[in-house]
């Protein structure tokens, strides 16, 4: 006997979104550059990533703290609850806006004939471009696990069986 298999709607989603985006791209990719370029030059896109990033780690170690602290970590034993939280959000935040910023200069030397990365070939572009966008997805999907967790929160204790 076999299992009726059903739909993943989260991984369905995702491709229908992915497939939706290339189509954007392919149709309207002129009409897309001078917007993102723009977005990529201003302040605002470092600024509301360093904001969501430590929103969301302080928020998130303010209602956990207690419960869900890793307290063998390193920093923790040896700095305390606050510089672990600290060291969290600089580390996520470095990485985030520096992969940004890796990202930016690949796209205007792409699209723009900037000249930012002198001397690379192109495989090493395309290997900065791979692991600056692995970094940037990486810092965002963590953070975003912590902010799923913020927005769920229950205070109900737990319940301690003998």
């Amino acid at each position: 006997m076999s299992k009726s298999k059903s739909l993943n709607l989260k991984s369905t989603g995702a491709v229908i979104i992915l497939i939706c985006l290339i189509i954007l791209m392919q149709t309207f990719g002129t009409e897309i550059k001078e917007p993102l370029k723009k977005l990529f030059e201003s302040k605002w896109l470092n600024i509301g990533v360093w904001a969501y990033i430590a929103g969301t780690f302080l928020i998130h170690q303010y209602l956990y703290a207690s419960t869900e602290l890793k307290k063998d970590s390193f920093i923790y034993k040896h700095f305390g609850v606050y510089a672990d939280a600290l060291f969290g959000v600089a580390t996520y935040g470095f990485a985030g806006t520096t992969s940004l910023a890796l990202l930016k200069g690949l796209y205007i030397q792409t699209f723009y004939d900037g000249e930012y990365y002198i001397g690379f070939a192109t495989f090493d572009l395309v290997s900065m471009f791979l692991l600056s966008s692995f970094l940037l997805v990486y810092c965002i999907f963590n953070t975003s696990i912590m902010f799923k967790d913020i927005l769920f929160h229950s205070e109900m204790s737990k319940v301690e069986t003998r």
